[in-house]
Parts: structure tokens; C-alpha cells; sequence
């Protein structure tokens, strides 16, 4: 049985799944999916965390593909392969802080149990908010991304904050090194880091997710109610 919550408007489309147990506050996960890809493309990974308490709150990027990309969506355009366009990265990271205090005002979300998780450029939108509003989440999930170079002068907001950050190593789409260079630059800025790399290409994969669970939960459950500070 699920206690359904009744979409709301917001400056970003966005796609929920209700939590399965009826309670005043649920922790929430909220999903940032990858270029090309919406809201509900990347929704059905929610099911794969297993928790009858979790809002699952998936959001779609405000940028509209077209040509063979048509029906997709991307956070921020790309001037060349592997370099972004830094304003629309700008103005998707302020949509996306606006859209995350109008989802805690208006459904019942546990404002210390939120948690991003991004794949490929959901990844980098996750590692930027994290990075500009670190009171924001309780933690990121950053998935076949990287660190956006362009908001490194608020890095030093993001000592002591989880981070769950993976790679493949054959990933040719975002190369791995990426995910390196972004595990170093966390380490430099005091990250509790989590940093794992899997035998795949650019997608996700089924060990992968049981380490994001994992990860997951110990981040939801010591911040949850009864938990010690």
C-alpha cells in the first residue's frame, strides 16, 4: 500500500514515487538524471533502494534536446565534447536549489534526510548543488560524473559532507580519470568520501547499487529520527 502525495507545480517537471509506510516526514531521495534521458527515464532506479519510508522525488532538466536526441533532456549545454557551457550550468544549479525549497515546503519531506543522486550530468549537477548550498542534502550519490571546475571556490563549503561518488573504468563517454580528478578534489576539501570504481562503461550496474544502497542508508539512518548527532 502506498499513501500517495499529490504532485504539485514547480519550476522543474518532476516525476514522484509515494513512500509505502505512512508517517508526518520521509527521508527523500531525489533523482537528477543524465543528458538525453527525463524524468521518467531514470525514475524506475528508484525501486532498487528498497525502503518502504522513501519519497523518491525525480526530476527532469530544463533543457530540451533535439535532432536523434529529440525527447531528451540536458542541465547544461556543451560547447565542445567534455567542456560545458557554464551559464546554463548556472542557471540549472539556481533552478534546481529553487525547485528543492519549494518540494520541502509544499510535501512532507525530512528537510536533515535528503539526498541527490545523479547519473553522468546529473552527477555533476549533484556534486555542484552539494557544493553551493551543502546544508541543503544530507548527503550525494554521483554517478559516471565529475565535479564541475567551475564552482571550486565553494568546494571549501563541503568538509565533513557524504559523498558517494563512482566510475567505470571503461566508461568512454566521461573517461574515468574524471572521476579521479574529482575524488582528489574532494579529499583536498575535507569530503567524507566514498569512492568506488567498477569493471563497466557509461551506464550503472547491479554491484554498484547495492553499494549505493548501502551507502545510502547508513547516510538516511544517522540523520533519522533517534539518531545520535
Amino acid at each position: 500500500m502506498t499513501f500517495p502525495i499529490t504532485p504539485i507545480q514547480a519550476n522543474l517537471h518532476h516525476e514522484l514515487i509515494s513512500p509505502r509506510t505512512r508517517a508526518d516526514a520521509y527521508p527523500t531521495l531525489v533523482l537528477l538524471h543524465g543528458r538525453g534521458d527525463s524524468a521518467a527515464g531514470i525514475l524506475p532506479l528508484a525501486y532498487e533502494f528498497e525502503r518502504d519510508d522513501l519519497l523518491v522525488i525525480s526530476v527532469q532538466a530544463p533543457l530540451e534536446l533535439g535532432g536523434v536526441m529529440a525527447g531528451g533532456y540536458e542541465w547544461y549545454r556543451l560547447r565542445e565534447p567534455r567542456r560545458l557551457d557554464e551559464a546554463t550550468l548556472r542557471a540549472s544549479l539556481d533552478a534546481l536549489a529553487e525547485f528543492l525549497d519549494t518540494v520541502k515546503a509544499a510535501y512532507p519531506i525530512d528537510p536533515e534526510r535528503i539526498v541527490l543522486l545523479g547519473f553522468s550530468q546529473g552527477a555533476v549537477m549533484s556534486l555542484g548543488a552539494q557544493a553551493l548550498r551543502p546544508d541543503s542534502v544530507a548527503g550525494v550519490i554521483a554517478l559516471s560524473g565529475y565535479f564541475p571546475i567551475e564552482v571550486e571556490q565553494d568546494a571549501g563549503n563541503l568538509v565533513g559532507r557524504p559523498a558517494f561518488v563512482a566510475h567505470g573504468v571503461h566508461d568512454d563517454i566521461i573517461p574515468v580519470e574524471a572521476g579521479r580528478r574529482t575524488r582528489d578534489l574532494l579529499e583536498r576539501h575535507g569530503v567524507e568520501l566514498t569512492y568506488q570504481e567498477y569493471g563497466m562503461a557509461h551506464q550503472v550496474s547491479a554491484e554498484e547499487l547495492g553499494e549505493v544502497r548501502e551507502w545510502m542508508n547508513g547516510v538516511l539512518d544517522r540523520t533519522g529520527p533517534g539518531s545520535t548527532p
